[in-house]
């Protein structure tokens, strides 16, 4: 990947450090800008749902070399359009650590620590300047993160700020918290509206647990000069809407002080949600703070890996977000700012469930004859207000319902949020499976309320049911809807022996057990004229059978229009394999036709056509080829000996070790995803998209995880693409090896 270079912010050091010499030990702030209860600035950081937590060159081990080189080389643009394919709203980012390195100047900082611009720690990019003007064109908001006291592995740094040692066994003095505050105000000075909040670590009220003293009683006294209160109004100094929190520790009960505008406890164990401390309907608010949460994605802070499958990750997500909390998730992202890849792969498929986004999902607008409305509903909305088709429902009456019956695995309800509206019931399949609280200060239009995630696939119903009560600063009742975004990708699996299929000619059914036949049956024919019939009910079908050196061709008839003609002659024999695929039908009743012919490729040996099962979709469906598929090409030297039941996908696996082996395979869709495995004994690869290298990906981990999706690609245009998989000559410094493995393809 060639970074491409963007003109660094530098700052003018002389001048910042003349007016440092006016701020320095100054009681902060002039203005008492504060943190408030009930913050209406906090209402982006709700609708946002989630953004990330960059634990960036996380501990001082991972600095090495010329800090200014390592500042310089973060690829800002390349982190950006990442961030924004994750579907992330904000990123929380770190200006400084413990290790008392900073990816900014600050003259005030230099100023009290003695240090000069030959000494500083403090880089000369502004990197937080560079993040803005990378993230602001995707509308995703920048957050820094700030330890609360000095850092911590630069002992000249901490003595010189007069923070007593060990620090987090002291509280914080009163002279160090103005010094603190000043190097602060600098920063928020000069960022302004650029920085929309701050996330300061180390104000831990949870130090009992360590045998450790409440440190956060610091900045409890609020008779002191110096105290939370000052504190948030230093860092809001520049930017009076920025929102502030402190770290409570591993806690996300409650906030420690009113003076912060939302809860940032380190849970990292994704089992709180906004409910457990509210009543129905479940408000955002704990004592008038925002609920929110962070925890990291991988092993630990800035380590690879998943700490959460998928899909507990996203019906998490998707539990908290409904109650209109918040989650900052921390991936790993390189010193190049590359997020790792396969946690990257994992957050655009969570986010494209919760939102109701990407391949294989159908958009039903709220005036589909398939919605059914209950009670009094009315109709009219302002043109070019943003709803979704220019149109959209609403009530304003207790026990007014919307239903929507849907075939599908995942369905969100989009429609809006006010001052003025009140609460609704979500039930799924009759149960209830949620209360929404949809006031807010600020009015969103056609945005995402409530999603559904994991549904076994096939028929679900959802309904939205009016409340009588409201938000006491709501000023109406109104519950409306605009859309429902439903994936319908997944396939329905009709299988030989279905009911349904009709088999005319000279038909067998003896397939040996254990060899690989969907749900071990199969039909097979090597009589010409004989044919498989089947009426499904959708908007694609697939048919999947063999493929070997004694197989013949076959006719594929849709309605009874002759599409294809189909060889299924191969070298080697495949079982279950993809034979036929038709997409783009109008969603309904259709009838597939396979007819045996009477010729055959003339380096077969034999006539048979075998049916082994349909995939039917009224979405486009989703296909994966196994690694043992032919469609997948390999080249240089790959293994397949893996133990059975071990998680691969269908007990099969190709792995290499050996420089420059690749895969190749063709596909024709939109997406495309990469599932293998990452290890601790696990290198990198390159992959490229249609010849163009589009990301390296690491597959160190340091626990074991198979048939994972570790590479994902979206938004390609409709055609035929190739992606190539290459094994690399490098690897994470704490692999022991250089596998790279290749379980499945998936596209859409």
């Amino acid at each position: 990947m060639t970074m491409r270079q963007r003109p660094f912010k530098r700052s003018n050091r002389t001048y910042a450090l003349v007016l440092a010499l006016l701020v320095v030990l100054a009681v902060i702030p002039s203005h008492r800008a504060q943190a408030q209860t009930y913050n209406a600035n906090t209402d982006w950081f709700m609708q946002g749902k989630f953004g990330l937590f960059v634990q960036w060159l996380y501990g001082g081990g991972d600095i090495t070399g010329d800090w200014n080189t390592l500042v310089d080389n973060f690829d800002v643009d390349y982190f950006a359009k990442q961030v924004s394919e994750t579907g992330a709203k904000y990123v929380i980012f770190t200006l400084g650590q413990n290790s008392g390195y900073f990816a900014s100047p600050n003259a005030t900082y230099d100023s009290l620590v003695g240090r000069t611009a030959s000494t500083s720690k403090m880089s000369t990019r502004d990197l937080p300047e560079d993040l803005y003007d990378a993230l602001n064109p995707y509308g995703i908001k920048l957050m820094l993160y700030l330890p609360a006291r000095s850092p911590s592995d630069d002992p000249d740094a901490v003595a010189a700020l007069g923070d007593p040692t060990p620090i987090y066994d002291h509280l914080a003095p009163q002279a160090f918290q103005a010094k603190w505050e000043s190097v602060i105000q600098e920063w928020s000075d000069r960022y302004g509206s650029k920085v929309a909040g701050w996330w300061f670590d180390g104000t831990y009220n949870n130090g009992a647990m360590y045998g450790k003293p409440d440190i956060s009683q610091a900045y409890t006294d609020y008779t002191a000069a110096h105290n939370f209160q000052t504190f948030a109004a230093a860092a809001k100094h520049g930017n009076a809407d920025a929102i502030v929190s402190f770290d409570p520790g591993l806690s996300v009960e409650a906030p420690m002080t009113t003076h912060a505008d939302y809860i940032t406890g380190e849970q990292n164990l994704l089992q709180y949600v906004p409910s457990q401390y509210n009543a129905a309907p479940y408000s955002r608010w704990i004592g008038g703070v925002q609920w929110s949460e962070t925890a990291y994605q991988g092993y630990d802070w800035a380590r690879n890996g998943f700490k959460y499958s998928t899909l507990d990750l996203t019906n998490y997500f998707s539990t908290v977000t409904n109650q209109s909390g918040v989650i900052s998730i921390g991936p790993n992202v390189s010193k190049e700012g590359h997020i790792n890849s396969p946690q990257y792969a994992q957050l655009v498929n969570m986010h494209n469930a919760i939102a109701g986004v990407g391949p294989g999902v159908t958009v039903v607008e709220d005036n589909d004859a398939g919605i059914a409305y209950s009670g009094t509903w009315l109709t009219s909305v302002p043109s070019g207000t943003g709803y979704s088709g220019n149109n959209g429902h609403f009530t304003t009456t207790t026990g007014s319902y919307s239903e929507y019956t849907f075939n599908g695995t995942n369905v969100v309800w989009s429609g809006v949020k006010g001052p003025d509206h009140g609460t609704a019931d979500v039930y799924i399949d009759g149960a209830l499976d949620n209360s929404v609280d949809l006031y807010a200060v600020h009015r969103f239009v056609n945005t995402e309320i409530y999603s559904k995630v994991g549904l076994t696939n096939g028929p679900h119903t959802i309904k939205i049911v009016a409340r009588s009560d409201k938000n006491s600063a709501s000023t109406g009742n109104y519950v409306e809807v605009d859309r429902f975004n439903v994936t319908t990708g997944t396939p329905t699996v009709i299988d030989d022996t279905a009911s349904g299929f009709t088999y005319a000619g000279t038909w067998l059914t003896s397939v040996p057990s254990g060899t690989g036949y969907w749900n071990n049956t199969g039909h097979f024919s090597t009589a010409g004229g004989s044919y498989a019939q089947y009426t499904f009910n959708g908007a694609s079908v697939e048919w999947y059978g063999v493929i070997g050196p004694d197989h013949g061709k076959a006719d594929v008839y849709i309605d009874g229009t002759l599409d294809q003609t189909v060889d299924l002659y191969n070298a080697n024999r495949y079982i279950d394999n993809q034979i036929y695929v038709k997409r783009g039908l109008s969603n309904g009743a259709h009838t597939i036709q396979i007819v045996a012919r009477s010729d055959k490729n003339a380096a077969s040996t034999g006539y048979y056509v075998e049916i082994d099962r349909l995939n039917s979709s009224k979405g486009t469906p989703i296909v994966t080829w196994d690694d043992s598929s032919s469609q997948l090409a390999y080249s240089g030297t790959w293994g397949t000996g893996i133990s059975t039941g071990t998680g691969y996908y269908r007990d099969t696996g190709h792995h290499t070790t050996s420089t420059g082996a690749y895969m190749q395979a063709s596909f024709t869709g939109t997406s495309v995803e990469w599932r293998g495995k990452t290890d601790a004994d696990h290198g990198m690869a390159d992959v490229y998209i249609d010849g163009v290298l589009d990301q390296t990906v690491d597959l160190y981990s340091e626990e074991r995880f198979t048939d994972v999706a570790v590479y994902r690609k979206q938004g390609l245009t409709t055609g035929t693409h190739t992606i190539k998989v290459v094994a690399k000559n490098s690897k994470n410094v704490r692999s022991t090896n250089y596998y790279v493995e290749v379980d499945a393809l998936s596209f859409q």
